[in-house]
């Protein structure tokens, strides 16, 4: 009896042995696995945000969710995110961004890409990577390749799908190179601390790019300023600007945007007044007169000049100017057209108001930012080194131009990174603005009627 139970026990034993060493093995396998993973953490996220996957659909981001290679996200205006690849890789997602990321390989031989398809990241890459590992930001004319560095990434199309992509390195070095009809890297640049440059241009028409030059971080928004100053506080190396340039710029962004929304808010108001007074208006003006371009009253016999001028009417226009359309007098700021009888197609003003008086009555700079064809040019003061004071910051400014029949219906006066608003033809043509006006504006733009 007492042999048989002492069989039993060594059975028992045994059988533990196995189980642990099995379950050993298996922990030894999930560990040897996890060095295979790659991880995309959403570590923080202000607002709201989509992520798109495949086999999945459409899923709600939110922190403290793990995102799998391949996904695709859509960051919503007003709102930023921030990721952690790994542990020694984040990424700061600005508002009104499109992204997909894929991330294979293990810490020896890791492959980041990031396909940014509008928008604007910015990374930060703590630890310089293996030989054999690469991290690459695409858009979609040119390639991004770093080794380990401080970068941000802006891309945007216009309404004539002409792409535009700045990078602005902060610390580190990063290669850009223009991408080619077939998919391949033509031309590249190598862009060193403390400068940025851009790529201008589609893959089918030929994206060219520009010689770095020193960064102007009074046009960067205030969601990349505050996440540079975040670092700075760190210690990370920011350069071309110190800490305190960073803390100045903040606030000047802060106090810009409380200004513009105390404007919209102002012009909002306005708007639906000029709204009631326009409809007065056009209920005055004859059907049948103004197709045939004139109307009735009194005011077309009182002056010969007055019935020789066309006008319109620009409702919405924040911080702009207002422009005739064309003028017979040389004291106007509007185009003098070769026939300056109003025709059908080309109307004249509303009879109560044939001279609309200027929202804003400073005129529109001649020259208030970069001309198209170089859309990211040196400033006169990029910003300050290391060591100087902090720069006396000034907000950069664009003109918007509307043209109207090949002439500038209006002009508008727009703040860097602030959308353009849409003007009103008074009496209402059939037609539309060929411009997307959620668009934030970075440089001089023309609008066209169509």
């Amino acid at each position: 009896m007492q042999k048989s139970k002492g069989m039993k026990i060594a059975a028992l034993l045994c059988g533990a042995t196995v189980a642990i060493a099995g379950i050993a093995l298996a922990a030894t396998h999930f560990m040897k696995g996890q060095e295979f993973y790659r991880s995309i953490l959403i570590y923080e996220l202000q607002g709201s945000a989509d992520i798109e996957r495949e086999g999945a659909g459409n899923i709600k981001a939110a922190e403290d969710l793990y995102l799998e290679s391949g996904d695709r996200l859509t960051v919503a205006d007003g709102s930023s995110m921030r990721l952690k690849l790994d542990d020694d890789k984040y990424v700061m997602v600005e508002e009104n961004s499109v992204l997909a990321i894929e991330a294979a390989g293990n810490e020896a031989d890791s492959k980041t890409k990031i396909q940014l398809e509008q928008g604007a990241i910015t990374s930060e890459i703590q630890n310089p990577l293996s030989t054999d590992s690469t991290y690459e930001v695409n858009s979609p004319n040119s390639v991004m390749a770093v080794r380990g560095t401080i970068f941000r990434v802006e891309t945007e199309s216009d309404e004539d799908d002409e792409i535009y992509t700045k990078v602005s390195v902060f610390s580190g070095k990063v290669a850009m190179g223009a991408l080619r009809e077939d998919g391949s890297v033509g031309e590249e640049i190598m862009i060193n601390a403390g400068e940025e440059a851009d790529c201008t241009g589609s893959v089918t028409s030929g994206a060219l790019l520009s010689e770095p030059a020193e960064i102007d971080y009074e046009m960067l928004p205030l969601q990349a300023l505050n996440f540079l100053l975040e670092l700075s506080q760190r210690n990370a190396p920011i350069t071309g600007a110190t800490q305190d340039d960073l803390s100045g710029l903040v606030e000047e962004a802060q106090s810009w945007e409380e200004e513009d929304v105390d404007a919209e808010e102002d012009m909002e108001d306005t708007d639906i007044e000029d709204d009631t007074e326009d409809a007065d208006d056009v209920e005055s003006v004859d059907e049948d007169d103004w197709e045939d371009g004139t109307d009735d009253t009194d005011s077309q016999s009182d002056s010969s000049s007055s019935s020789s001028s066309s006008s319109y009417e620009s409702t919405g226009t924040s911080s702009g100017t207002r422009t005739q359309g064309s003028t017979a007098s040389g004291n106007n700021s509007g185009t003098t057209p070769s026939n300056p009888s109003p025709t059908p197609s080309n109307p004249g003003s509303t009879p109560s108001n044939p001279n609309p008086t200027p929202s804003n009555p400073n005129p529109t700079p001649s020259n208030p930012g970069p001309t198209p064809s170089n859309p990211s040019p040196t400033p006169s003061n990029p910003g300050t080194t290391p060591g100087d004071n902090p720069i006396d910051v000034k907000p950069k400014e664009y003109t918007v131009k509307f043209m109207y029949e090949g002439e500038v219906f209006a002009t508008q006066t727009v703040k860097s990174g602030k959308c353009a608003k849409k003007p009103v033809l008074k009496p209402e043509k059939s037609g539309k603005w060929d411009f997307d006006f959620s668009k934030k504006i970075k440089k001089d733009t023309t609008i066209k009627w169509k």
